[in-house]
Formats: structure tokens, sequence, C-alpha cells
């Protein structure tokens, strides 16, 4: 079980890292492509667009092959990907990279889950968390890897390409020891009923929307965090990629501690605080102009973000009415939206009322998910015939 946990553990550090790459090059492609923020908002678009046809299509796959195989796949489209992306000459390479990319992540996204999902059934455990906070590790130090390539001038090409070369080296470490999946090998899900692929129930649809605005927030701040700090001229101490940086290193350590708090508290409860310190960081973030306060802000605001997804995957995996790997198709297709479209949306909003009111928008949603996770959902925790490890 060691060796399967660490192999899937590495394909979340590995998209973790792959993210942040592209993430913290932002900036360079808007100065080098002389792009405003809504030019910006619109080429973003090819990432939603790219996720929006792979994330059906990625469910679907792994209802008819093994999930193994398709993170296979999808890794194997980042090596090629990553350069394109980089090389990207112009405004509509740039789309077309960024729909690819976000056709390889969002594939790589389910099938990755479903194997945690998988893994989960056969420790009788509950350990979603442990490994989005290994996504979130591979985000915090590419970011940090970001910031260090861009001080000594990197191209994004050579960036991107060193990044798609490590992808390559990683298959041997993790392919061997990925699982088959649970309701394959046992000849299906005994209590599946018919379903379709967003025939969710209330409760599975309230925490997709609840995912919605947290992987929107989430998004955003991965898109245009470092953007705000760099065009804030507040930041003389630190990198201008510290804000994301930071906001990555409180993901990693609210979801090392996620499968902990779930076993304390509801998921009624847990989610409710998440919204409010999705806001309380924005606010304190967007307010100040003291860059240490600032960099407080993102560390809240991660910490509110962290449990959100980990949560509510691991709740899709054990639906009865509907199959691990399509409960996490829907739930991710309908959270997905949030994460890819939301950074676009900032960007427009941006265009007219400025980056900084434009952010606002997170401390609403943030509020929204608390307000949700109070008033729509039951206070029933984790089922506690599953242990939380």
């Amino acid at each position: 079980m060691n060796k399967n946990r660490a192999s899937i553990s590495l394909l979340f550090f590995l998209c973790g890292i792959n993210f942040a790459s592209w993430a913290t090059r932002i900036p360079d492609f808007k100065e080098k492509l002389h792009l405003n923020d809504s030019e910006l908002g619109t080429i973003l678009m090819g990432l939603p667009i790219g996720s929006l046809i792979s994330l059906p299509l990625a469910g679907w796959l792994i209802t008819k092959y093994e999930s193994k195989w398709i993170c296979l796949v999808a890794v194997v489209m980042y090596i090629f990907i990553l350069p394109i992306l980089g090389y990207s000459p112009n405004s509509f390479g740039l789309f077309i990279g960024l729909f690819l990319f976000g056709m390889a992540g969002d594939i790589l996204n389910i099938a990755m889950n479903t194997q945690v999902v998988t893994l989960e059934k056969r420790m009788n455990k509950v350990i979603m968390s442990s490994f989005h906070a290994l996504f979130s590790l591979g985000l915090m130090l590419g970011a940090l890897g970001g910031g260090i390539i861009l001080n000594y001038k990197v191209s994004s090409f050579n960036h991107l390409f060193i990044i798609g070369g490590l992808n390559l080296l990683f298959i041997p470490f993790f392919w061997s020891n990925l699982l088959p999946d649970y309701f394959k090998k046992i000849g299906g899900n005994p209590e599946e009923k018919s379903k379709s692929f967003f025939d969710l129930g209330p409760h599975l649809f309230t925490l997709s929307f609840i995912a919605f605005c947290g992987m929107l927030c989430e998004g955003a701040m991965a898109d245009w965090i470092t953007l705000y700090f760099k065009e804030s001229n507040l930041i003389s101490t630190f990198p201008t990629t510290i804000g994301f940086t930071s906001f990555a290193l409180s993901m990693v350590i609210g979801r090392s501690l996620g499968d902990y708090i779930a076993k304390l508290f509801s998921i009624k409860n847990i989610l409710t605080l998440n919204g409010i310190l999705i806001s309380l960081g924005l606010s304190i973030t967007l307010m100040t102009t003291n860059e240490y306060i600032m960099i407080v802000g993102c560390l809240i605001a991660g910490v509110g973000i962290s449990t959100i997804i980990p949560i509510i995957y691991s709740e899709a995996g054990r639906s009865k009415n509907i199959s691990p790997s399509v409960a996490i198709a829907s739930v991710s297709t309908i959270a997905y939206v949030g994460f890819l479209v939301g950074p676009v949306f900032i960007g427009y909003l941006s265009d007219y009322w400025g980056l900084n009111k434009a952010l606002y928008l997170l401390v609403i949603l943030g509020l929204l998910a608390s307000m949700l996770s109070k008033f729509k959902l039951s206070e029933q925790n984790n089922p506690n015939k599953i242990k939380i490890y």
C-alpha cells in the first residue's frame, strides 16, 4: 500500500508543479504580448474551453478504461504541451497552448482522484486531503522555483521545457504502482443505480456549487495574485511571487491537517469556516498597503480554500447512487468551471474597476460558500465506519 500511495502522491505533486510553473509566467506573457487585463482574460479562456471538453470525456473514458492508463496518457500530454505553451509566439498560440494544457490537467485530475478513491476503499481510510496537500506542495515549490527562474531571466520556453522533461523523468517512478480501479475489479458497484452524468442529487449538487466557489477563488489566486503583487508596487522585500508562494504554503499546511480535521468536525462546520477564512484573508490582502500583512492575508485565504476540494471529492467518491469515477467527474466539472472561468471573469472586471476591486469577487464568493454550507448542508460527518488517517 505504501508504494501505491507514493505513486499516486507523485502524480499530485507533479500536477501542482506543472500548474504553478505556468502561473508564474503569466505576468511575463502579459508583458511579452503587450496585453491588457481583458485581453489576457480572453486568452485565458483557452483553459476552461479545454477543460470543459475534457472533463466529461475523461469521466466517460475512466468508466471504459483503467484510470492508471488515463494518468499515463495525461502525463505524456504534459510532456509535449508544456514546451508548446512556453514557446507561444502570439496570442493565438498562447490560447491554443492553454487549451491543450487545460485538457491534460483535467484529464489527470479525474484519473488521479479516482486512484485515491480506490486506495481509500482498500485501506478503509479517508486520505484524500493528504494527496491534495502534495498537489499544493508542488504548487508552492513550482511557484518558488518559478520566482527564482524569473530572476535569472530564463525564457518561458526553456522554463516549461525543463518542467516537461521532469514529467518524463517521473513516469517510471509512478506508473508500475498505480492501482486497478476498485469497482472494475469487483465487477461493478452493486449498489449503483442508473444515473446520468449530472444526476447528483441535492446533497452532492450543493457540495458541487460550494466547490465551484472554492475553485474559482483558487484559480483566481493562482492566475492573478502574482500580477496583483507586482502591479501594486508595494512589494520591495520579497519577489512578486511571494503572495502565490505563501498562499500555496498555507494550502499545504491546511491539506496536511485536513484528514484529521475531518475526523473532529462535520462537513458542514468545516466548509462554513472555509468560506469565512477565504473572505477574511482576501479582505486583509486587498485592504492593506503593508506587504507583510498582505502576505498574512494570502496565508489565511489559502487555509480557507485548502480543504474544500478534498472533502467534497472524498464525499463524491463514497456516493451510493453513482460510480465514484462518474461522481468525481461530475463534481469536478462543476467545480472546475469556477477554477478556469473565474480568472477570465476577473480579467474583464479588472479592466472596468481595476484588479483590486475585481478581486473582491473572491470575498463575496467566500461568504456565499459559507452561507450555503451553513444553511443547505446537514450536520452529518464523514461516516464513522471509515477510519480517518
